[in-house]
């Protein structure tokens, strides 16, 4: 199945075109402001004149519903959001953690993604890898800091845009772990997730909405 990857959770705008797994074709613009607003259709409309495809032939969207940056998800979004209304096809809301998780390709034992929601509160999410297949183990969309230091996270490594607030030194219990501040993701990482699994938090109706908005401050 075709289709169209939004990811505007930071200051890159991305979009991809995908078949399965496989990328079709990849345009980024990384600025050094989020501006969404203006990149993303002139950027859209690039791809589809640069490709084999064209418009009408793509059948799903998805886009990056966070966490990020509000204002910038809420560009990539709404954007979702009105294609797949025009064109009545499917519109998948895909969480960052869940983004970050399944295009980490290094090995590790366990992979924690952390996300900054402001006003003091985090995201996270606990991955392991079970038969070729990454799963979700462990989560809390709404943690403190101080809480989140208190969790063991032994033989781990740790991913996201959160991760400027933290140092493994602030673990009581690090052994073997590590943190990969140069990890990021574009629009190609919608294209690796498998809908089916972890569906639980992959949103699926009209209108998407970012995640936890309401801890955000733009």
């Amino acid at each position: 199945m075709l289709s169209l990857n939004i990811e505007t959770s930071s200051n890159l705008t991305s979009v991809c075109i995908s078949e399965g797994n496989e990328i079709k074709g990849i345009l980024n613009i990384n600025s050094e402001r989020p501006n969404h607003c203006e990149l993303l259709a002139p950027l859209i409309e690039k791809l589809f004149a640069e490709s084999s495809f064209n418009f009408m032939d793509i059948k799903e969207i998805r886009v990056n519903v966070g966490p990020g940056n509000l204002s910038s998800l809420r560009v990539g979004i709404s954007t979702a959001n009105a294609i797949s209304s025009f064109r009545k096809i499917p519109v998948y809301g895909i969480p960052s953690f869940l983004l970050y998780g399944n295009a980490y390709n290094k090995n590790f034992i366990n992979l924690i993604t952390l996300f900054d929601l402001r006003n003091n509160l985090f995201a996270y999410a606990k991955f392991e890898k079970q038969h070729e297949n990454i799963y979700m183990v462990e989560k809390n969309f709404n943690i403190e800091l101080q809480d989140f230091k208190q969790l063991n996270i032994a033989d781990s490594i740790l991913i996201g845009s959160g991760l400027d607030k933290i140092q493994i030194s602030d673990f009581s219990k690090n052994t073997k772990s590590s943190i990969d501040k140069e990890f990021s993701i574009d629009s190609s990482a919608l294209a690796l997730i498998e809908i089916d699994i972890n569906s639980e938090h992959i949103l699926k109706n009209l209108p998407l909405m970012p995640f936890n908005s309401f801890s955000f401050v733009s």
